[in-house]
């Protein structure tokens, strides 16, 4: 039986090229179709396009980014893949990035799906009132995906600085070797003006992302107390599986609190960083898995899950070459859904 963790992604799975995959996810799958379904009949109850209709988009647009879907469409990919899991995988714990955590709830079994959904669903909701402030992404590694401790310090001194000036801003999510820091309007500006300038492949860094709000900081606080009043009621529970959070704190089977589940999801994780890095981390030290599985859509988690991999020099990794290594090997250590050659992990 092989020992895996599961990892859930965030905003920014579902992209151009994930056009039209879960469809083709439904019709190989009965299990897969149910998914898709019971999200779809989800967002018919709530007056809302449906998942379906969507992912049948002749084109990839706006429409698709905007966070009133994107939640509900990376939910769907996500508990789609979860559903089909080969029953010979033990898996040992569940995490998730950013929003991947509110999938990680029903994947572990913390909320069932119709709780996990109305949840994902509900939070991206929020956004379609209007993006409150703004993410900057930057990198802090060098090209072999090693840590750059003198990256990593200029950007702290220019968030520092920008706070200096009176505006907020903090670290939004540390993933990998990428930091992502998030601030009102005016702290954008000027981040993208004070971080160090590079380039990697086609992409100029420092870059906002577009149409996303300033998650896991403060100016969320608003969002945080709707949540408290929407979703306190769900069915909160202890997950099946240990839940790896964006601390990288765990909630455990039988033992973790429903009110502390609760509180963290609606109002810690919403206004304080999300560090991915960590819950990585803890995933490595804690558990030890024989693989990572990167659950859809997509594989937009790949580089940042390596990237922990190397700063922990697991199994021996010093670089992006080492893991490219071991990539193309017959024991991977990241295994993606995504991709054809790795479907054997489902059933």
């Amino acid at each position: 039986m092989k020992r895996v963790a599961l990892i859930c992604p965030g905003r920014g799975s579902y992209a151009r090229a994930e056009l039209g995959s879960l469809a083709r996810l439904a019709a190989a799958d009965a299990r897969q179709k149910a998914v898709l379904q019971q999200c779809d009949a989800l967002r018919t109850a709530a007056r809302k396009t449906t998942v379906s209709t969507l992912d049948a988009a002749e084109r990839f647009s706006a429409q698709h980014l905007a966070g009133e879907n994107a939640a509900a469409l990376i939910f769907a990919g996500t508990l789609m893949d979860a559903a089909v899991l080969r029953a010979d995988l033990e898996v040992l714990a569940v995490g998730g990035n950013s929003m991947g955590f509110y999938s990680a709830l029903a994947v572990s079994g913390a909320l069932d799906i119709t709780a996990a959904f109305s949840l994902a669903d509900g939070m991206g909701s929020f956004q379609s009132a209007g993006v409150v402030g703004g993410q900057v992404v930057v990198p802090i590694c060098d090209a072999a995906w090693r840590p750059s401790v003198e990256d990593a310090a200029q950007v702290e001194q220019a968030l520092r600085q920008v706070q200096r000036e009176g505006h907020t801003a903090a670290i939004s999510i540390r993933l990998g070797g990428t930091m992502i820091l998030a601030g009102d309007d005016a702290a954008v500006k000027h981040l993208l003006a004070l971080l160090p300038k590079s380039c990697s492949g086609e992409r100029d860094y420092p870059f906002q992302l577009l149409g996303h709000s300033a998650f896991h900081t403060a100016l969320m606080e608003p969002t945080s107390r709707k949540a408290l009043l929407q979703f306190s009621k769900l069915c909160w529970s202890a997950p099946r599986v240990p839940l790896v959070d964006g601390r990288g704190a765990v909630f455990r089977p039988r033992t973790s609190k429903r009110e502390e589940l609760l509180q963290y999801t609606l109002a810690t994780q919403v206004t304080q960083t999300y560090d991915f890095t960590n819950s990585v981390r803890v995933i490595l030290r804690e558990y030890a898995p024989e693989a990572l599985v990167l659950l859809g859509p997509g594989e937009s988690l790949g580089g940042s899950v390596a990237q922990v991999l190397i700063e922990e020099r697991w199994q021996g990794l010093k670089c992006r070459d080492d893991f490219v290594r071991r990539q193309k090997s017959s024991e991977p250590l990241l295994l993606s859904l995504s991709r054809e050659e790795q479907r054997a992990l489902v059933v």
